[in-house]
Parts: structure tokens; C-alpha cells; sequence
């Protein structure tokens, strides 16, 4: 790339641009459908422009608001018809939800790999504390005593396949398997948490999943990939989405899930 060139991306949203375009989500079905270049490249400069713009700081135009609203609304419609509903669902509750409170399905997390190793790991740490009679009614995956347990050790980073399994990061928030595609796109990065009780021989778990839906600032040049084809990918940086909150489009929210289990000792 020219100095020239380096210049003018530069200055790509010094002037206002006219052309935004409107129906992001009939863009997105002509790529998936069609792999129209044309449409994928609309999409994406208009993307990169208000990129630019955002980080300068600087107003959108009312067609420039709609056009982000939209392409989250279009993840929604784009989330059902691939089968991942609940991430479908938090990306339309981003831009439409007002900042309320929402909960999902807990099978999104309790089908997971890397959840369901960690409630077996979860479920040894209570066993053995319930045999030395130390009463465990609440315990979180960033507990450090279960952490530094032997039943974290297989868990953690270096003794998993991300792709495949997921695995324990250092804090205790568990990393979806990446294959997860469903999961990854509703919470890649969570904590696991489990209230228990004790019956004569058996015991009564309650686990649950809070999260916050929301996206890192510039800064951070946190990317998401919108794959509407394997060879047309959407750059959407994390960066636009925080700045949506900033410019009144959305706001970020709580979301949890939790589902009861009953396991003997």
C-alpha cells in the first residue's frame, strides 16, 4: 500500500459519505445466497467508515444510526436461520432491549464441553469437601482453593484443545470450545457458578451463568467475525459496537441462565 493510498484510508470519513446503505440484512442474504462482492464490500467499507468516524468522536447521521441497528437486527434473523437463537436473541436485545435484564436458555451452556468437564471437576471439589464435613453451598469457577485443586489442574490452559474443548483460564472463567459456534457467539468468555445442598445421599445443584453482554472500546482492536460465507467474513470491530452505546443505538444488559441438577455422593 502506497503512502498515497495509507493517506486517503486515512481520511476516509473526513467528508460524509451519502451512500449509506439501507436493508444491511439484504446485503448480508445477497452474500450468504449469491457470494455477491458487491454487496460484501458495501457492507464492509460502510463498516470501515463508521469505524473511522467513531474513533474521531464524531455524530452519526440518522442513516448511519439505522444502518447499525439494522445489521444488528440482521444477526438476529442470520443467528435463527444457523440454529444459534440465543446469540441471535442477546445481538437484537443489544439495539432493542432497552438495557434490561434477559435470560437464555441454559442449554446453550450446559450441552458445552468445557461446562460440562467443569461441573464434573465442580462436582469432585464438593464431594471431597462434603467428606472432610466443610460445608460448600456456594462456589464460583474463580474460587482460588478450586483453582489450585487438583480438579481444576486438567481443565486450565496447555491441557486442552481450544478448538474442541474450551478450557479454564487463570481467573476461572471458562473459554468456549471454539467448534461451539452457538455458544461462542452467545458468551465465549464466562464463570460458572453452583449453589449447593446436601441430602442423606445425594445433593441438590443449582448452576447458573451471569454475564454482561457488551464490547470493549477501541482500544482493545477487539475484532468479531460475522461469517456469512466461508470466504466472505465481516470484519465488525468491538470497538463500533461499545461505540453504539455511546451514540444512544444500544445499550449494554445483564444476562443469566441456571438449570437444577440432582447428583448422587
Amino acid at each position: 500500500m502506497s503512502i498515497n493510498d495509507l493517506i486517503e484510508k486515512g481520511n476516509q470519513c473526513l467528508e460524509e459519505r451519502e451512500n449509506i446503505p439501507g436493508a444491511p440484512l439484504w446485503h448480508m442474504g445477497k452474500v450468504a445466497v449469491f457470494e455477491s462482492k458487491e454487496s460484501f464490500d458495501l457492507l464492509q467499507n460502510t463498516i470501515d467508515y463508521l469505524t473511522c468516524k467513531g474513533k474521531l468522536g464524531k455524530k452519526f447521521s440518522d442513516d448511519e444510526k439505522e444502518f447499525m441497528k439494522e445489521l444488528f437486527e440482521a444477526m438476529w434473523w442470520g443467528g435463527n436461520y444457523r440454529g444459534y437463537v440465543e446469540a441471535a436473541k442477546l445481538a437484537n436485545h443489544y439495539v432493542n432491549g432497552e438495557g434490561k435484564s434477559l435470560r437464555i436458555n441454559p442449554k446453550v451452556y450446559n450441552k458445552s464441553i468445557i461446562v460440562s468437564d467443569t461441573m464434573a471437576a465442580l462436582k469432585g471439589y464438593i464431594k471431597e469437601k462434603s467428606t472432610n464435613n466443610k460445608p460448600i453451598v456456594s462456589i464460583k469457577t474463580s474460587n482460588q482453593v478450586f483453582l489450585r485443586s487438583d480438579y481444576a489442574l486438567s481443565l486450565k490452559q496447555g491441557k486442552r484443545s481450544a478448538i474442541r474443548q474450551g478450557y479454564l483460564i487463570n481467573d476461572g472463567a471458562l473459554l468456549a470450545e471454539q467448534s461451539n459456534l452457538g455458544l461462542k457467539n452467545a458468551d465465549h468468555r464466562f464463570y460458572l457458578s453452583v449453589n449447593t445442598t446436601k441430602g442423606s445421599n445425594f445433593f441438590m445443584s443449582k448452576w447458573s451463568v451471569n454475564s454482561v453482554y457488551d464490547f470493549e472500546p477501541f482500544e482493545k482492536n477487539d475484532i468479531t467475525d460475522l461469517d456469512l460465507t466461508k470466504e466472505f467474513v465481516l470484519k465488525l470491530p468491538d470497538g463500533l459496537s461499545n461505540y453504539l452505546t455511546i451514540i444512544g443505538i444500544a445499550k449494554a444488559f445483564k444476562y443469566s441462565a441456571s438449570w437444577n441438577e440432582t447428583w448422587t455422593r
